[in-house]
């Protein structure tokens, strides 16, 4: 399907009739162009000075080659422009579907169907058609009911992005923003081993621990089933430009809906279809140089991926440079022992894994017990994911998985077996073959990497810091080029924003008979710190003023980090006299009117403003404007007296108070490499070699600094 054509754009121009089909703007698969008014830059162009040079690009992905696999195409088209692109959307659902549609935003890429309409200025509108139909997936009539009940704030659409054992990947909307997203759809009913529990309650550790009974909470739930609770139990916490991005979560006896970043660039495997079938070694270190960081943000959080491959290795865009995003955390886990791992495990005291994770062509050998330098019932550690950056090298170097059986087609029964042989072997000696079709062509330093992280010892691997730090990243030819395409690369990266109420649960149907369990349904003591809370109405603002943290969480046996924070600093600054706390509780106490309350609104304002004045730790003589203020006059006439001010303490370093802001990227240890520590293979490249690493970086980074004026030739 790569050379066929896939879909087309019908072009309307005004005052005049729509385009035939053969006059349509055609696009294939694999491809990317553009659309707007440089005739010498763009496959159609249109003389209308509302449109820029580049004003759409139009790119195609192909997931699936087999016609078998019922995915078609995915066109995508991104606005370039500086007028913007109104996107009016045929699904009637959408709001985008409403008058003259939404403004798409300046880089924001949208997933097309059938009949939408593209508007790039009142006189040139296309409306994309498909040649290969899609077909809507059919929610359950228990999922059309629950997705109805947030069908106002997030919309699930038919449109089908990927499908596995347990669920399906579908597109949904924000529909605020009318932003595209993808809905990671877990059915629970395929996992239970008999009728799921009407009364299913949100396992967390936190609560577990709490209780102090070993987990009596999560007992009742198969393992399976909490593996589907701990991939959004993972994700809920981080944020990082390389680590995908999730947005929400609703979950009920039935189904998990877990709303994540749609990334339009699609994954590995299609990227290197659109490259010809394999890359070049600077192409190939802009893409796992992005990996190792996010690997090395997850190892520094206790996080193992142990599912690292080409399929969920996603790209923003088609371009050299852009963004990198590992996904699907289906295998993630904590490592045992770490507070917040829902599985209780007798290994926890050596933080190590047993159970089997991960695929075939990309797994250490451990993992399956084929590794003779672990013992079989030692398990693996984290080293497991830098043995799949490895094998992820290898694919893209050179377009075939590194370990693949000779001779074995993978339609053989016999295909896994052989392949974890050979990976167990761990034979590298191709890589220094000359006459080899491929690995003649790789430059040494990469055969080096890959030959430093597929180690059977795994205290030889090396860890993501000191990947990051290997010469093939850190050579002083390139080393500032990379550091400055990768700031280029995450310049548009957001990172999330802390959400209370990221979880949801959806209120049971009804459909399922009664559990026999008596314990109640989700009661404040077992739901998650993550969940939303209800608003409670109240009949005065002064009874609303309760703590920070007393808002963010409730009944909740750990303390939050917002909370922590107000420890640590309420212990560091000055004591306040306990009469500041209590004037509210003194104008109770007095029974005062209505109209000696509004009186005293005044002093309370005024307290706290004070209050606030000590706080920053401002020098003496700083609050004289609120001495003014609580002058004798004022105190005599309505009958109030304030304490004076706590003595200042003279520090030498005076504390500061600094918003709760969380770290999402942890500077990289610049620690220099010592290959003699990890291989006995890492020598001093000669300088013939260096001299042509040199010109090879020199000629990619040129040619990209030049795409890249090209493309913001001003409009």
């Amino acid at each position: 399907m790569a050379g066929d054509i896939v879909a087309y754009l019908q072009v309307k121009l005004a005052g005049r009739d729509t385009e035939d089909t053969r006059s349509g703007i055609e696009i294939y698969g694999s491809e990317q162009f553009y659309l707007g008014r440089q005739f010498s830059a763009c496959r159609r162009s249109w003389p209308d000075p509302v449109i820029s040079n580049r004003h759409l690009r139009i790119h195609c992905i192909l997931y699936e080659q087999d016609p078998v696999s019922g995915i078609p195409p995915f066109v995508y088209a991104t606005d370039l422009s500086t007028n913007g692109t109104y996107l009016k959307k045929a699904n009637s659902e959408c709001a985008s579907s409403q008058s003259g549609g939404i403004r798409m935003t300046r880089n924001s890429a949208f997933l097309l169907d059938d009949g939408d309409e593209l508007r790039l200025s009142d006189s040139v509108t296309l409306v994309y058609r498909s040649v290969t139909p899609v077909r809507e997936e059919v929610l359950t009539p228990v999922q059309q009911r629950e997705r109805q009940m947030f069908a106002r704030r997030y919309l699930i659409t038919g449109r089908v992005l990927g499908a596995g054992g347990f669920g399906k990947v579908m597109v949904g909307y924000h529909q605020k923003t009318q932003r595209q997203v993808a809905c990671k759809i877990i059915d629970l009913r395929r996992i239970w081993p008999k009728q799921p529990p009407s009364r299913l309650r949100y396992p967390s550790k936190y609560h577990e621990q709490s209780q102090g009974n070993n987990g009596a909470h999560t007992s009742h739930l198969p393992d399976r089933v909490k593996k589907c609770f701990r991939e959004f139990e993972i994700l809920k916490d981080l944020s990082h430009p390389n680590v995908i991005a999730i947005e929400k979560v609703f979950w009920s006896n039935d189904t998990i809906y877990i709303f994540q970043d749609l990334v339009s660039g699609g994954d590995l495997f299609s990227y290197l279809e659109y490259k010809g079938g394999k890359l070049n070694d600077m192409e190939t270190a802009v893409i796992i140089r992005q990996v190792l960081k996010g690997v090395e943000y997850l190892h520094g959080q206790s996080i193992v991926h142990r599912d690292l491959k080409p399929d969920n290795i996603l790209m923003t865009s088609l371009d050299d440079g852009c963004r990198i995003v590992i996904s699907d955390f289906g295998n993630a886990r904590y490592l045992p022992g770490h507070p917040t791992d829902l599985c209780i495990s007798s290994t926890a005291n050596n933080r190590r894994m047993l159970s089997y994770a991960g695929t075939m062509e990309y797994a250490a050998p451990e993992i399956h017990k084929k590794n003779k330098s672990i013992p079989a019932g030692a398990g693996y550690s984290m080293a497991v994911d830098m043995w799949s950056i490895g094998a992820i090298t290898g694919t893209l170097l050179s377009g075939d998985v590194i370990f693949a059986p000779p001779g074995c087609p993978r339609s053989d029964p016999m295909y896994c077996e052989a392949l974890l042989d050979v990976a167990a072997r761990c034979d590298l000696s191709f890589l220094q073959d000359n006459t080899h079709p491929v690995w003649r062509n790789v430059g040494p330093r990469p055969k080096d990497f890959i030959r430093n992280l597929l180690v059977l010892q795994e205290d030889r691997r090396m860890t993501a810091t000191q990947a990051l730090t290997h010469p093939w990243f850190s050579n002083s030819y390139h080393a500032a080029a990379f550091d400055a395409l990768y700031e280029k690369s995450v310049r548009d990266w957001q990172a999330r924003r802390s959400n209370c109420g990221l979880v949801e649960p959806v209120a049971v149907t009804g459909h399922l008979p009664q559990s026999r369990s008596k314990r109640p349904l989700l009661t404040k003591d077992v739901l998650s710190r993550h969940f939303r809370r209800r608003r409670g109405s109240s009949t005065h603002k002064s009874n609303r003023q309760v703590a920070a943290s007393q808002l963010r969480r409730a009944n909740s046996p750990l303390p939050s980090l917002p909370e922590s924070h107000e420890e640590e600093c309420a212990q560091r600054l000055p004591q306040v006299p306990d009469s500041y706390h209590h004037i509210q509780s003194v104008c109770a106490n007095q029974q005062l009117s209505k109209q000696s309350a509004e009186q005293y609104s005044l002093p309370l304002r005024i307290s706290a403003r004070y209050m606030s004045h000590g706080m920053r730790n401002d020098p003496p003589g700083s609050c004289h404007q609120v001495d003014e203020i609580m002058s004798t006059e004022w105190c005599s006439e309505y009958n109030f007296s304030v304490p004076a001010p706590p003595p200042e303490t003279p520090s030498e370093e005076d504390p500061v108070l600094v918003p709760e802001t969380p770290v999402h990227r942890r500077k990289r240890d610049r620690r220099t490499f010592a290959p003699d520590a990890l291989s006995d293979n890492s020598k001093t490249v000669n300088e013939h070699e260096e001299v042509q690493d040199a010109r090879e970086s020199t000629v990619y980074f040129a040619n990209l600094t030049k795409r890249r004026r090209l493309r913001c030739t001003p409009a």
